[in-house]
């Protein structure tokens, strides 16, 4: 459409002059967001009574966004074929194994999707946005559904459903249209956030005037939040790239110390593009009336979590596991409740199996859902270890500066937890940006480079802690120190000692 082309034609130039040569395909997708702002004070506008209306303006919007504003109109036929075929799965096959199929066929149609871009780019040697990422929200949310379907069959109770899972349960089979509305909610298609279906219901079920009074201020204020992490990328993104630490001359006059605080400062940059698509994503799903829940027992409103990040968690986070929690949270959802508690458990008896297992198995199931480029598995199997080996390392010296319940603790103690916890930041911090080089890099070759002009200073850290507690008992020896402090008779531990 002439318009279109007008619009990104202007769009490249503004790239070009005023953003610092951003790709022109990420601001396309920023305006985007930034047009369903305007839809989704259309779409919160239709009666709760016209739900058959919602879902029609939101796929209508979907096809508009996608198609002539972001001309991805092979996508836009991927997903169509796609929905069609997962509807037809979910469905007709009523065996146990309905969702596993479904789970497999998305991400074989996605791992076809993967492959197509990673052929383009390798011969046009840039790497770009295209509809592959719009496909992996696809995919959470038609697998999710699937599983959804799965745990609601009539009769059935799992021995280790989680909470989660027994409240997104659902009886019956969506019918087509309703379908069709979620899996191409416009607000959230490009960038997420992903979510369940028993949330969209809730969505296209507001009718409450208090509640969406409320809409206008939670979205807006989003909206500034992804705008101020969008100057801080604009600002920042070209002068720290990971792609800088793969070439020899960046360590010439560098020490390890100088590299490691480059390479937060990049991760910190490379976040602020993540942050800013899906804060501003969430504020266009909040101002749909994403979220809603209800009224709690004093009669205010409640909301529902549907933030794809929690910032503060990321950047503030003392533990590993906290910043990977707080990061990509639809997805975490997502392989949590429908990868890991499954891969965890046996359908015998509801037994767990190896939890590390699991959670290595999940990070390589992420990986194959993000793609096929070497970067993505580096990145996501290191990860993986790391959170077990931090998980050794709390478990083992948190009964050291683990502060009283009667918070009488001495000011050693105090200094000793606080110390501990700021070691947390900055090792959790590292960790996670020096994993992270290769999800950036994507090669092979300049990735594993990079790490070794970094020492591989993380995978041996992780080597060293798996030898220590698993084959040279060093948590035995931590356990027995503990003991006999907490036994010297009249030295405070916090504890009453016995008479």
């Amino acid at each position: 459409l002439a318009p279109m082309q007008l619009l990104n034609s202007a769009l490249a130039r503004l790239s070009e002059d005023y953003l610092g040569g951003i790709s022109v395909d990420r601001v396309v997708t920023v305006v985007g967001v930034l047009l369903s702002y305007v839809l989704a004070h259309a779409f919160q506008r239709i009666p709760a009574r016209m739900a058959a209306a919602k879902h029609i303006f939101s796929i209508v919007s979907t096809v508009f966004l996608f198609g002539p504003v972001q001309e991805q109109y092979t996508g836009l036929i991927h997903m169509a074929v796609g929905s069609a075929a997962i509807y037809g799965l979910i469905r007709w096959i009523k065996s146990a194994y309905m969702p596993y199929i479904v789970f497999l066929a998305a991400m074989l149609h996605m791992s076809y999707s993967h492959i197509q871009r990673q052929i383009h780019e390798r011969s046009t040697g840039a790497v770009e946005m295209d509809y592959t990422g719009a496909q992996m929200v696809f995919v959470i949310k038609v697998t999710s559904l699937a599983f959804c379907v799965y745990d609601g069959r009539p009769n059935f109770v799992h021995p280790r459903m989680s909470a989660y899972q027994r409240k997104n349960a659902i009886s019956r089979v969506p019918g087509v249209l309703e379908y069709l509305g979620y899996v191409f909610f416009f607000a959230g298609f490009s960038v997420g956030p992903a979510f369940e279906l028993a949330t969209y219901r809730k969505m296209i079920a507001l009718d409450d005037t208090r509640a969406r009074r409320q809409l206008p201020r939670r979205a807006y204020r989003k909206l500034l939040e992804g705008a101020f992490w969008m100057v801080i990328y604009v600002a920042y993104s070209s002068a720290y790239t990971y792609q800088a630490m793969t070439k020899p001359q960046f360590y010439a006059h560098r020490s390890l110390l100088s590299s490691a605080l480059f390479m937060c400062t990049t991760g910190l940059v490379v976040r602020s593009a993540y942050y800013t698509a899906w804060k501003m994503g969430e504020g266009a799903c909040i101002l749909a009336g994403l979220g809603f829940d209800g009224y709690d027992a004093h009669g205010a409103v409640q909301w529902m979590d549907s933030a794809n990040v929690h910032v503060r968690g990321v950047e503030l986070g003392s533990s590993l596991r906290q910043l990977i929690d707080s990061w990509n949270v639809g997805t975490n959802t997502w392989l949590r409740h429908h990868v890991y508690l499954r891969i965890s458990r046996t359908p015998a008896d509801g037994a767990r199996a190896s939890s590390t297992r699991a959670t290595v198995l999940t990070f390589l199931v992420s990986a194959w859902w993000h793609g096929f480029y070497p970067g993505y598995y580096l990145t996501f199997v290191l990860t993986a270890l790391a959170a077990n080996a931090a998980r050794i390392l709390r478990r083992n010296l948190h009964a050291i500066v683990a502060l009283p319940t009667d918070n009488h603790a001495s000011a050693l103690r105090r200094c000793v937890k606080c110390a501990y916890d700021v070691a947390g930041w900055i090792l959790s911090k590292y960790t996670l940006d020096f994993a992270a080089a290769p999800f950036m890099v994507l090669s092979l070759q300049p990735s594993m480079q990079l790490w070794r002009d970094n020492y591989f200073v993380v995978p041996l850290a992780v080597l060293g802690i798996f030898i220590a507690f698993n084959v040279l008992g060093a948590g035995r020896f931590i356990r027995s120190l503990v003991g006999q402090s907490q036994s010297v008779p009249g030295k405070k531990t916090g504890k009453r000692l016995k008479k």
